[in-house]
């Protein structure tokens, strides 16, 4: 058994290497066979067929993704730093590998339905984020929703990005923007109860 599991990691990174460089269409069963160095039938027993490698690649870096950015959540503070770290470390590593990689944009493919899974994997971390700030907040939408539109709005982000620093600085106004908008108002007074008696006197003068 640990052969076969040692079999199946060597051809899974391998197929991971060779997709990330060669994206999907240019990679072939040949290429992911040579990288792993395994002769063809024996990554056919691994992978029916260059569409379940490519899935099992993207599942497996979706899911080491969303553990990585789940350790770190537990020892931020606050709304704002926990959606920030969240979106940073998922919303830049598509513009962080096609710099490199340009055909590493096929990782993020919507037309594959692995990467529509990745994409409500991350769409449900960021709703469970927000849940509570939607909850309290006056808005009409749910968690749900919210974390659809923020999802999204990231891969837009991501397109019209010119470096991953860009990239990097839209996300934050997105996510600043955000954040503020979801944090409980104070009570109806609150504004005018910080108004100076000097202040007042010459609001009425005016």
């Amino acid at each position: 058994m640990a052969a076969i599991g040692s079999k199946e990691q060597l051809a899974l990174e391998s197929a991971t290497e060779v997709f990330t460089r060669y994206g999907f269409a240019r990679t072939t069963m040949g290429d992911i066979a040579a990288k792993a160095g395994m002769s063809r039938p024996a990554l056919y027993l691994v992978f029916p067929d260059k569409e379940a490698a490519f899935n099992r690649v993207i599942e497996h870096m979706d899911r080491r993704k969303l553990e990585e950015i789940a350790a770190e959540l537990p020892a931020l503070t606050g709304l704002e730093a926990k959606l920030l770290h969240a979106c940073l470390g998922w919303g830049l590593d598509g513009i962080e590998l096609a710099a490199v990689h340009p055909d590493a944009a096929d990782l993020f493919d919507l037309r594959f339905a692995a990467v529509r899974d990745a994409y409500a994997n991350f769409q449900a971390m960021v709703a469970e984020l927000i849940a509570e700030a939607v909850g309290q907040a006056d808005l009409d939408t749910t968690p749900a929703e919210l974390a659809r539109v923020v999802v999204y709005s990231m891969r837009g982000l991501r397109e019209g990005a010119s470096d991953p620093d860009d990239m990097r600085r839209m996300v934050v106004v997105l996510v600043r923007s955000l954040a503020r908008a979801l944090e409980p108002s104070g009570p109806p007074d609150a504004a005018s109860a910080t108004v100076t008696p000097a202040r007042a006197s010459r609001h009425r003068h005016r």
